[in-house]
């Protein structure tokens, strides 16, 4: 057994004890208070718990709290004997899970390392990064909301691949073709979408999910189909670009025009996998909901079109950023290659 495998067994051995430890003792960090639950019974459609405090001046006191239960878990959860949970009020807010999101992120972080070294490191670090960027341009959106959300929208979409793309493979020749032709599909694959919605004034489309939203739906809609757009466009534009570099790395004489029809090959077998993900991705979601419609007496075709309707949009959306990459990613290939053998 080599050391990889010996360092990857123990860094799991020692994540699992620290999420247990972290996940039963942890409540003392807590200002609000947590109590770890000795007997649940339920009765007309809510839960009686008794349980032990975690934390607080009382610390383990016996306290009895309740919480609402319905038997398909819809909107209400399920609790057990052994779980602690926060509390206010003698009413149970939610689970405690911090042990558990601990193991969840250090898997995660693991298994970028182990598979992919350095670069995963820095994978890592672009996925905390774009994430407090999106934080932060909804929290300055939330302070500014005389201006468009979908501006907004746009700047991240401009730092999300910068920092995707530069933090993994540096400023150079190579990332910028990938960030120029990324930008150019994303926001081609939205305009795309845009100009059709402007066309038919949105008709055929259901925003009533959205109708608990205290903000104009529309922006906020059209910012998420930019959002969705990135991840597809990227990921086409990086296995075409990259696919096509490792091919030119190992074959030196290979000429520009045999690595464009080896790209075009490439991009079309990458596309008919990555819409097929897209269309699993997105409807996924709208199962559960579904059966909820159905089982009350919604007709199929009602259903589809108020659960699905605005999903179809975003499928849409994304596989024109995935199929509009496979040329733009060729054409700045191409443009960066100048004077490479024909």
């Amino acid at each position: 057994m080599n050391k990889k495998v010996i360092s990857g067994v123990v860094f799991f051995i020692f994540c699992v004890i620290v999420s247990f430890a972290i996940q039963l003792k942890s409540s003392t960090l807590y200002n609000q208070a947590v109590a770890k639950i000795d007997q649940v019974e339920i009765s007309n459609h809510q839960q009686e718990i008794s349980a032990t405090k975690m934390n607080g001046k009382d610390k383990g006191d016996i306290v009895h709290l309740t919480a609402d239960y319905r038997k398909n878990e819809l909107d209400t959860i399920d609790y057990s004997k052994g779980e602690q949970v926060f509390y206010s009020h003698n009413k149970v807010d939610e689970k405690k899970r911090d042990g558990y999101v601990f193991f969840m992120i250090a898997s995660l972080l693991f298994t970028l390392i182990f598979v992919g070294g350095k670069s995963g490191v820095t994978t890592f670090i672009s996925v905390v990064l774009n994430s407090a960027a999106l934080f932060l341009i909804v929290n300055v959106y939330r302070s500014y909301t005389n201006l468009s959300l979908v501006i907004f929208t746009a700047i991240y979409t401009v730092l999300s691949i910068a920092i995707t793309l530069f933090l993994i493979d540096g400023i150079k020749k190579d990332s910028l073709q990938k960030f120029f032709a990324t930008l150019l599909t994303v926001f081609s694959a939205f305009f795309i979408c845009f100009i059709a919605m402007e066309f038919f004034q949105d008709e055929g489309l259901r925003f009533e999910d959205m109708g608990v939203l205290t903000r104009p739906y529309r922006p906020i809609f059209l910012s998420g189909l930019l959002v969705g757009a990135i991840g597809a466009s990227l990921d086409t534009v990086v296995s075409v670009v990259s696919t096509l570099e490792e091919i030119e790395r190992k074959n030196p004489a290979v000429t520009l025009n045999q690595l464009v029809r080896s790209g075009k090959r490439v991009g079309q077998d990458v596309s008919s996998t990555m819409v097929n993900v897209l269309i699993c991705s997105y409807f996924s979601s709208a199962i559960p909901m579904m059966l909820v419609y159905l089982h009350n007496g919604w007709l199929f075709g009602e259903t589809v079109s108020m659960l699905l309707s605005l999903e179809v949009v975003r499928v849409l959306c994304g596989g024109f950023g995935i199929l509009l990459s496979i040329p733009f990613s060729l054409l700045f290939f191409q443009l960066s290659r100048r004077g490479v053998r024909q």
